[in-house]
């Protein structure tokens, strides 16, 4: 006699619809942990050797490691043209002694822009303000500077945030690389954490880029670990991972050109994202191939040092 329990129906309908949710969901998550290998990845890179850009090179001097794994490219270009570019401005109290300084910067950004170039105008102390939109209208950001210039300057200063805001604002970039050059004295004791500047940063595929204009020496790494109580800020570090460059120069006007010139001269790598969760943050290194490093082994190769799966 068969003792088993007689299922309805009803009950055998249930059964079928729960494994079939269950199997619905278990797809469904499979096909949102990972993504296929058709998403492209760029990665600007600045080449320099001797203190000059080192110019000429193609593909196939360039190796892209992926948590460190060699990654061929896929696309190249050897200059970006033209860039979307956000001018940050230290309008912090410490900045007070550069108020001029300020001023300089903006006009002279106007000079080395090319027409197609988009720029926004940002100033910040504890926050960066947008003060003018991203735009080709080089009058509206000479207005913009001319504004700035009889404000007197005031307030606590946090660049790591001033950066995050900088680049949620730019977005990821388009065709056009992004860039944002920032005129501070570095100095900044805040609460905001590199770790929350690179990521804003990094998701906007964003390089950094910094003009010091104090005369003050800037704070070595002996200096800020036995200071670490004070949670030093300093844009250097932020640079270094995003593929940036910091200059300490009283002359900002021809720093500023040359900072500019740098942005069109990166060498745009592209290559096709390994499988990879949405959002999982991924490790990048690029550098020379041992062909190209035989030929210029005193070259310094800067991009960006990670970066978010799509």
């Amino acid at each position: 006699m068969n003792s088993q329990p007689h299922k309805s129906p009803a009950s055998k309908s249930r059964i079928v619809l729960i494994a079939f949710f269950a199997t619905a969901i278990s797809i469904a998550a499979s096909a949102q942990t990972f993504r296929s290998g058709t998403t492209l990845i760029r990665a600007e890179t600045l080449a320099e050797e001797n203190g000059r850009v080192l110019a000429g090179l193609q593909a196939e001097d360039f190796v892209i490691l992926d948590e460190g794994q060699p990654q061929p490219i896929a696309d190249f270009a050897a200059e970006s043209g033209s860039i979307r570019l956000a001018l940050l401005l230290d309008a912090s109290g410490s900045m007070q002694p550069a108020a001029r300084q300020l001023a300089q910067t903006g006009l002279a950004a106007m000079s080395a822009l090319h027409p197609d170039d988009q720029v926004a105008l940002l100033t910040f102390d504890k926050k960066a303000t947008v003060r003018v939109p991203l735009t080709a209208d080089r009058g509206a950001i000479i207005v913009g500077v001319s504004k700035l210039s009889g404000k007197p300057l005031g307030g606590g200063t946090d660049i790591y945030r001033a950066l995050a805001d900088a680049a949620k604002y730019l977005g990821p970039a388009s065709a056009a690389p992004n860039v944002i050059l920032v005129l501070t004295d570095n100095a900044a004791r805040a609460d905001t954490t590199e770790a929350t500047a690179l990521h804003e940063i990094w998701a906007a595929s964003a390089a950094v880029d910094g003009l010091v204009v104090s005369s003050a020496p800037m704070w070595d790494e002996k200096v800020s670990q036995s200071l670490a109580g004070l949670k030093l800020q300093d844009v250097r570090r932020i640079a270094d991972q995003t593929g940036g460059v910091v200059q300490q120069t009283p002359n900002v006007e021809t720093a500023l050109r040359a900072a500019l010139e740098r942005s069109r001269t990166r060498y745009s790598l592209y290559f096709r994202q390994p499988d990879a969760a949405p959002g999982a943050l991924r490790h990048l290194k690029v550098d020379l191939s041992p062909a190209a490093r035989a030929k210029h082994p005193s070259a310094i190769i800067r991009s960006r040092t990670a970066y978010y799966a799509e």
